[in-house]
């Protein structure tokens, strides 16, 4: 069930993190809007949560608003020919769901846990970015973000091996990542999705998904903290590893 709070009466805001067009320190993720920006979009969204395995957009639905998650991770995935699921995106706090190409969703959204996030209603978002043109590039920013990313996964589908695979992933989430006490080198990286849809956004199996972590254990790159966690040793050596 979903919960619908108005905006107004939250303490928190809409918030939105990539790539800036404007430049930034390493080209890394930032807060793309201001606390003007947030208070503009907290006036036309509802605060929103969803519970796990919650389906947020169906692909091939007519749109009616679009999605700022605050808290929680999103995977957007299509069915192909066959009925498999193929995962195209993990989506995080900053992030937005919900694209669509003639007014239609073009992918499934659905909860990988509990998350919140602003209910964006498409009109009002679309006439409150034609009179803002500061909100309007903040939007384009994270458009130019998003479509990065999906490059980056073609480039990790285009790998023929498993192990290069996972170490681009792996070091596609160390921004998400929090440093560990006394390792500064080091990160702890959250993943709450389960391996299976790991493996689906990797187009692998599960089980290779597996062998490789444990692979990259006993190579002592990596330490495992049960199922969803995972403290990288080095988070140089792996973007080295990565090449």
């Amino acid at each position: 069930m979903k919960d619908h709070q108005p905006a107004a009466q939250q303490a928190g805001r809409p918030i939105l993190q990539g790539v800036s067009l404007r430049g930034g320190a390493g080209g890394g993720r930032v807060a793309l809007l201001d606390a003007a920006g947030r208070d503009e979009l907290a006036t036309i969204g509802t605060l929103t949560r969803f519970p796990r395995g919650a389906i947020l957009q169906a692909e091939g639905e007519k749109i009616s608003a679009i999605f700022n998650i605050t808290e929680g991770l999103v995977k957007t995935y299509r069915l192909t020919e066959d009925g498999k699921r193929h995962v195209l995106a993990f989506l995080f706090p900053g992030d937005l769901v919900g694209l669509y190409e003639d007014y239609r969703y073009l992918n499934t959204a659905e909860a990988v846990n509990t998350v919140t996030a602003y209910r964006l209603p498409i009109a009002a978002l679309e006439k409150l970015l034609e009179r803002d043109p500061a909100l309007n590039l903040a939007f384009l920013s994270k458009a130019c973000h998003d479509l990065r990313q999906t490059q980056r996964h073609e480039i990790m589908l285009a790998r023929r091996e498993a192990r290069q695979r996972l170490l681009m992933f792996l070091n596609m989430l160390a921004p998400q990542a929090s440093a560990i006490a006394g390792n500064p080198q080091g990160a702890v990286l959250s993943l709450p999705m389960r391996r299976l849809e790991i493996a689906d956004y990797l187009g692998l199996s599960p089980e290779a998904v597996s062998r490789g972590l444990h692979a990259l254990v006993r190579e002592g790159k990596l330490r495992l903290h049960g199922l969803h966690q995972i403290e990288v040793l080095d988070r140089g050596d792996l973007a080295a590893l990565t090449g």
